[in-house]
């Protein structure tokens, strides 16, 4: 009876300490996760503020910058649009006066082809193609302008100096907070590993409140006290 009864104590301490061993396990990886979640987001947070501090600020003078270009190129534009407007009602003048002629001499002569038919539509072609040649001429010197235009050329060099900060400024901040982003992923990574493993130490009770408190933890790690 005494054997027994050493026995029966013995295996209930033994079972106390595998229940302590599963409870420390759970709770030490709990305030872990909790602490590196929260670092995690901590540090995003950072990334987030150091952005609005100093790429914001970047990137509406630049908007405003490129809204001042596009009123100053506007006329520009314009005035080539025009052009190519133009081109475009030549080649339809041209498509409407070669359909005449040709139904017209088709009437009269059939698929034949005669040298006044064929003096004709030469004509047309290089009436056409001068008056296209003349506003393509037109185009060129217009895009010329706008490109030595001071007041643009001023405004195109404030833009890439201002893309160049905004990007050097991106690098810093990556420089800055990156290397403890992936310091931080790595170390979830592991929790998560082990996290599986603890798992399968633990009853199915056991199992549902574990995953609910990482769950808990997940959604606002940073206000997470453990005892």
């Amino acid at each position: 009876m005494i054997f027994l009864r050493n026995t029966s104590v013995s295996l209930i301490v033994a079972l106390s300490a595998v229940m302590t061993s599963c409870e420390n396990k759970t709770e030490n990886w709990l305030n872990d996760y909790a602490k590196t979640k929260c670092a995690y987001q901590q540090e995003q947070q950072m990334i987030q503020d150091d952005s609005v501090k100093l790429i914001t600020p970047l990137t509406l003078k630049k908007e405003n910058l490129l809204q001042e270009l596009t009123l100053l190129s506007a006329p520009f534009h314009d005035r080539i649009e025009l052009n190519n407007q133009k081109i475009e009602e030549e080649l339809g003048v041209f498509g409407d006066e070669y359909r005449k002629k040709t139904d017209k001499h088709s009437a009269k002569y059939g698929h034949v082809s005669t040298p006044e038919y064929e003096k004709a539509i030469e004509n047309l072609q290089i009436k056409r193609d001068t008056k296209i040649s003349l506003l393509k001429e037109n185009i060129k010197i217009i895009n010329n302008e706008l490109n030595n235009d001071s007041e643009i050329q001023n405004k195109s060099l404030q833009i890439e100096l201002l893309k160049s900060k905004i990007d050097s400024s991106w690098n810093n901040i990556s420089v800055k907070h990156q290397p403890i982003i992936d310091s931080l992923q790595q170390e979830l990574n592991i929790l998560n590993i082990n996290f599986k493993n603890i798992l399968n130490e633990l009853t199915q009770e056991e199992k549902e409140n574990f995953e609910m408190s990482r769950d808990s933890i997940r959604n606002n790690p940073c206000n997470h006290v453990r005892k």
